[in-house]
């Protein structure tokens, strides 16, 4: 028995690790096309843009886990129905449920795989990459304005640029700063550039005006050298509100009493999100492997079978992304999320481990008993 579920967990292995490199691969592809234009146009430098999205790769396993334990058993199971090696399995004496548990081992061993970069490797990574884009804004600050673009480096400060060249000089530049809500300033100014400083970055502004508008005045100063912080607060740069995907589990259940409430419910969210993946990688693990097994055997699987197991899988993955914002919505509605998956699970676990000749039998004695 050993050997047999040696056997098909490496038959499991193969197809999960070609999905998962090949998946990971053009969703890390995707994302990052988000950067590029921080190379080509803005001018990061390579390696950061590299770091930066190797960052995000730990998120994007998590997130295709159940979908690849799905497709590597569904691939195997049709695999080994097409070659007779399941009717050579019954033919052993092996019932279904024996023959579907090496993939309830493999989805086991996957689900705490998920556990483990769920808990520790994605909120780590994701949280040096959300680090990475605060320490590019304040460190390459320059490298987020374009030639007549309007850009808002921080909330409520709008700055317009003519020119700018590889050294990061700018000229005719339009800055408006609203970040005050007692007066607005506007200023113009002929060159400039961005000054790091231990407060954080700031505009050093050369031969302009400064127009500053309040409730009852309008004043303006006209300058040669003019210094605009870029931080309203300077003091409080490197002090960061940790999101939902940057906590671990006992984090997001053990939330500061001071978040808003509204954090707490994405934490909450994220946090049942976290615990019922592992059991959905079980879930859709068994069902990609039940499409050959149950029923009538064929030596080659209808289309039918294999596009309602499709439809399943996908209702499953949309149940993943509306779950966390039923939670948010409805908090009281949680054990309720619980019990579709723990009840799809025993019952697909129950109709394996029965014998389905002695099920049709007794199936067929009720009905000749009823029609009596």
């Amino acid at each position: 028995m050993n050997l047999f579920i040696i056997y098909i967990s490496k038959q499991l292995l193969g197809p999960f690790l070609l999905f998962m490199i090949t998946m990971t691969g053009v969703a890390w592809l995707t994302q990052s096309l988000r950067f590029i234009e921080l190379i080509i146009i803005k001018g990061l430098p390579i390696n950061l843009f590299f770091y930066l999205t190797i960052l995000i790769i730990p998120k994007l396993i998590a997130t295709i886990i159940p979908f690849l334990a799905y497709l590597s058993s569904l691939i195997t199971y049709l695999r080994l129905s097409t070659e007779s090696e399941i009717i050579a399995m019954r033919t052993a004496g092996i019932n279904n449920f024996k023959i579907i548990l090496p993939t309830i081992i493999f989805g086991l061993f996957l689900g705490c795989i998920s556990i483990f970069i769920e808990n520790y490797i994605s909120p780590y990574s994701f949280n040096k990459f959300k680090d990475l884009q605060y320490n590019i804004r304040d460190n390459y600050i320059s490298v987020l304005f374009q030639e007549k673009v309007f850009t808002q480096p921080v909330s409520d400060l709008t700055v317009f640029i003519k020119e700018k060249d590889n050294l990061g000089n700018f000229k005719d530049i339009l800055i408006h700063d609203a970040r005050d809500k007692n007066k607005v300033i506007s200023v113009v100014s002929e060159n400039g550039k961005i000054e790091q400083t231990i407060n954080g970055a700031k505009f050093t502004l050369f031969n302009g005006n400064r127009q500053e508008i309040t409730r009852t005045n309008t004043s303006i100063l006209y300058f040669e050298k003019y210094t605009l912080n870029i931080n309203k607060s300077p003091k409080k740069i490197n002090i960061r509100f940790k999101e939902a995907n940057e906590r671990k589990l006992f984090e997001l259940l053990n939330p500061n009493n001071n978040i808003d409430n509204l954090y707490k419910k994405e934490f909450l969210a994220e946090a049942h999100k976290r615990i019922m993946i592992p059991f959905i990688i079980i879930l859709m693990a068994i069902l990609g492997a039940i499409s050959p097994i149950l029923g009538k055997f064929q030596r080659k699987v209808s289309i039918k079978k294999i596009l309602f197991s499709v439809s399943c899988a996908i209702c499953i993955q949309i149940y993943i992304i509306a779950a966390p914002q039923l939670i948010i919505s409805y908090s009281n509605i949680i054990p309720i999320l619980y019990l579709p998956i723990f009840f799809t699970l025993i019952t697909i676990l129950f109709l394996l481990s029965i014998d389905n000749k002695k099920l049709k039998y007794k199936l067929l004695n009720n009905n000749k008993g009823l029609s009596n």
